[in-house]
């Protein structure tokens, strides 16, 4: 399995949607119609022993004309997380057989926009 040597942050419980480019071994974009499956499967730690935290498949997800998958993580699927380090992997199998995967670390952290109803702090005009 590949590690992506970047790192992904955004707010817990936001939305975040990112892209990754899907080539096949000849370095040719995949299409939604080359690939039998898909997995985005989000854990604390990279070991199996890690519990999974929650799982996209290829119906969660779009795929582009030019190869480009984007996935969109939704506010419930981290909004109860500890903020922290966390792990990401897509593992694309296709029609062929062909199977690839790929690590990403992202990390949760704190929101800087605090509603007035969700704290002690209260400001006004």
């Amino acid at each position: 399995m590949e590690k992506n040597k970047k790192n992904h942050e955004f707010v817990r419980g936001d939305s975040f949607c990112f892209k990754i480019k899907l080539l096949d071994a000849d370095k040719q974009p995949i299409i939604a119609d080359k690939i039998s499956e898909l997995f985005v499967t989000f854990r604390k730690y990279t070991n199996d022993d890690s519990p999974i935290i929650f799982q996209k498949n290829l119906e969660d997800v779009t795929i582009d004309e030019y190869g480009y998958c984007h996935v969109a993580f939704n506010p419930e699927d981290t909004q109860d997380l500890p903020y922290g380090e966390y792990y990401f992997d897509m593992e694309v199998t296709l029609n062929s057989g062909y199977r690839k995967s790929r690590l990403y670390e992202i990390e949760l952290t704190k929101e800087t926009t605090i509603h007035r109803t969700e704290g002690e702090n209260t400001w006004g005009i």
